[in-house]
């Protein structure tokens, strides 16, 4: 006879890296991954966020990658999911360099967002049904026959 499975559910983790003067693509991205782990009936990611350029890698520190790395060889974390490989840099070597690091952390698998879960871009908020905020809509005349 089976035992069930009791193990608990490892929240998949989350990597961002973006400029801190684009807060609204971020939070696209955020929202657009929060969705896809929803989509593969896992919870919501821990997101781990960087405020610097990818083509910045190895000029600047990445906090928030060195606690993902280290959350991964802890246990933390099995899955990684991404929008995309260049936020681990825009050149090739450092991104498959980035992905070696997982791997050899911990990480089984990286999934890189599909085209079908496109970052939230918020647009302008729709114009009101009846007109401005407040205003008390007239009855309607009837058309003239």
């Amino acid at each position: 006879m089976c035992a069930p499975d009791t193990s608990p559910v490892l929240r998949p983790a989350a990597y961002l890296c973006g400029h801190p003067h684009s807060p609204m693509a971020l939070n696209g991205q955020r929202e657009a991954l929060t969705r896809f782990a929803a989509h593969l009936g896992l919870p919501a990611p821990v997101v781990y966020l960087d405020h610097a350029h990818p083509s910045s890698w190895g000029h600047r520190a990445r906090p928030q990658f060195e606690a993902l790395v280290r959350a991964v060889m802890e246990g933390t974390h099995r899955l990684l999911l991404i929008p995309g490989p260049w936020v681990f840099s825009v050149d090739e070597q450092r991104v498959r360099l980035s992905v070696r690091v997982l791997t050899a952390a911990g990480c089984a698998r990286i999934l890189v967002l599909p085209r079908s879960f496109p970052p939230v871009r918020p647009g302008p908020p729709p114009p009101p049904a009846d007109g401005p905020p407040g205003r008390i809509p007239r009855p309607r005349r009837p058309l003239p026959e």
